[in-house]
């Protein structure tokens, strides 16, 4: 069947239809062999499911069933969620917190100590520096000379 309401059919039995709707469908059954016999079909398949004895599943049943279903893999948005839950989370953080403060604190005194170290070698050797300044030697002539030993094993002249 390929009518143009046997999409409506279900709805039409249940009475979910607009009175517009519900009219339209009516004089289509009138002359469509088809829907009707769907729709009889539709209606003998309700009359007998409500004709049916309501089914209560015993206790033991309800535990099988229910420990059937906590075997299940869990799918991966459930996992991540009990892995960010915050028993799990709170320490983590705390953890992670407290390591980024250690290297922060660490990387500045690396830096202060660093930045030191280049201003004693500066005042000390500031003489010899402002020499080079007035032959027009720059600082990176002077890491080329520092480094000259590295680019000659490397092949550069």
């Amino acid at each position: 069947m390929s009518c143009t309401v046997e999409d409506e059919l279900t709805a039409f039995v249940d009475g979910e239809l607009s009175a517009v709707e519900t009219a339209r469908v009516r004089g289509h059954l009138a002359s469509c062999s088809g829907c009707r016999s769907t729709e009889a079909l539709l209606r003998r398949t309700l009359t007998e499911l409500s004709s049916l004895p309501d089914f209560e599943p015993s206790a033991a049943l309800r535990r099988r069933v229910l420990a059937e279903v906590d075997r299940l893999p869990r799918p991966w948005p459930e996992r991540m969620r009990a892995w960010f839950r915050p028993g799990v989370l709170a320490p983590a953080g705390v953890a992670l917190a407290a390591a980024a403060v250690v290297a922060v604190v660490a990387g500045q005194r690396n830096t202060t100590e660093r930045e030191q170290g280049t201003q004693l070698a500066v005042a000390e050797h500031l003489e010899l520096l402002s020499d080079y300044e007035l032959v027009g030697i720059t600082p990176e002539d002077l890491d080329v000379v520092e480094h000259l030993d590295q680019l000659q094993k490397e092949g550069r002249p």
